[in-house]
């Protein structure tokens, strides 16, 4: 064989060699998800995404005060889930005291997190990736959550939701295009999907099981949450509309209403089905209550915020809200669209002395300035868990 074959042969080779290095590179190992079956990429087949971790690693998160804790640096999805739990110390086989785990879902990679408050231990407890969830919703017991991301249908962006479990392992899909989805006390399953003749609610099992129709209505753009064995069902706030709110019978699906009519009206149910918390604006001025649907009287709040910014204590009587230091006169509109952001405080309320306490002000004790939303409080009432809506990061407050 001439030296000149031998030379083509050897280019060849190169040149196939530097193709199939060019597919793996850019095609290989993408994460797919489909809204017909479920297709993951587990974790450790994909090179790994920028500050995720398998851990344990301790001393994760950044105390900024005290009692002031960033857990995350980048966004997680809207949503998590705080649970009291007795951890095992770290090569110890003696069991630490009492903890707040807090869950969540890592916006980027859709891996499902776990973080020991006190102890400040981050460990990665999902072996599913799942990019560009946007929000979580959670079982009470943080064993499985609804991820909720958008893909596209046949060039249509649709919102997906899967039910993940948080410790691994196949989920299923839930239909697509939904308008939102909740968990209730009792752990149901409820959904709601708009279309242009109304809206309808389903509520079913936590593993899909058992689905029925709550109710068929005529009204478009509806929020709904849970509200001890019925739900609130409330119209979207705008300062521009009319809003109202409606008791929705868990049994029979029926409609019966108990706020409205308020401009910019939004609400958040007790879980108990007693109190609803509810703020709406008028003349360019927000107002904060909470109503007593049995009593059918409402009592006005000590302080002014947007009940989006405020989460349920466990016993039911008491809450805690991020109060901005100043609030607009085009609320709640610019907060939604994101025109403008908030510099809140932490604030508790006891609705039986109707008194208000400042637990925590960002801007003083750190000079941050954090927008909270998705607050939660853990069954303790150890800590709140919220998320700064301006960068998606996750905190905690850690009595």
């Amino acid at each position: 064989m001439s030296k000149k074959v031998l030379i083509i042969i050897a280019s060849i080779i190169v040149l196939l060699g530097l193709l199939v290095g060019v597919y793996f590179f850019f095609f290989s190992g993408k994460p797919g998800v489909t809204t017909t079956a479920p297709s993951f990429t587990a974790a450790g087949d994909r090179e790994p995404i920028a500050n995720t971790v398998s851990g344990p690693v301790e001393g994760a998160g950044t105390v900024v005060a005290p009692h002031l804790v960033r857990i995350t640096a980048g966004p997680v999805a809207k949503g998590a889930v705080a649970l009291v739990v007795i951890p095992q110390a770290i090569g110890s086989s003696t069991p630490g005291l009492g903890d707040t785990e807090v869950r969540y879902v890592e916006r980027q990679s859709g891996n499902v997190y776990s973080f020991l408050l006190h102890d400040r231990v981050l460990t990665r407890i999902g072996n599913k990736t799942l990019p560009g969830v946007q929000e979580a919703v959670w079982l009470p017991d943080g064993s499985s959550v609804f991820a909720r991301f958008i893909t596209s249908e046949e060039g249509v962006e649709r919102v997906a939701t899967y039910s993940l479990p948080s410790g691994g392992g196949e989920g299923f899909f839930l239909e697509s295009g939904l308008s939102s989805v909740g968990i209730t006390a009792s752990s149901s399953l409820y959904t709601l999907i708009s279309r242009g003749s109304g809206s309808v609610a389903s509520i079913a099992n936590a593993n899909g099981t058992g689905a029925r129709t709550l109710f068929s209505s005529p009204l478009q753009s509806l929020t709904l949450r849970s509200f001890g064995t019925d739900f609130i069902a409330t119209t979207k706030a705008s300062s521009e509309i009319s809003g109202y709110a409606f008791l929705v019978s868990g049994k029979t699906g029926g409609f019966s209403r108990v706020l409205g009519p308020f401009t910019g009206l939004s609400t958040l149910p007790n879980p108990s089905g007693k109190l609803v918390l509810y703020s709406y604006t008028s003349r360019g001025k927000v107002f904060t209550a909470v109503l007593d649907v049995q009593k059918h009287t409402a009592t006005q709040l000590p302080v002014t915020t947007l009940a989006e910014k405020c989460a349920w204590a466990p016993n039911g009587t008491s809450l805690y809200c991020g109060v901005p230091t100043a609030l607009p006169k085009d609320l709640p509109d610019s907060w939604y669209q994101g025109t403008h952001a908030f510099s809140d405080r932490l604030w508790k309320v006891d609705l039986h002395t109707r008194l208000a306490t400042l637990v925590n002000d960002p801007s003083t004790v750190a000079s941050i300035t954090i927008d909270m939303v998705s607050l939660t409080v853990d069954p303790a009432e150890d800590a709140v868990i919220f998320t700064n809506k301006s960068d998606g990061s996750l905190w905690a407050y850690d009595f």
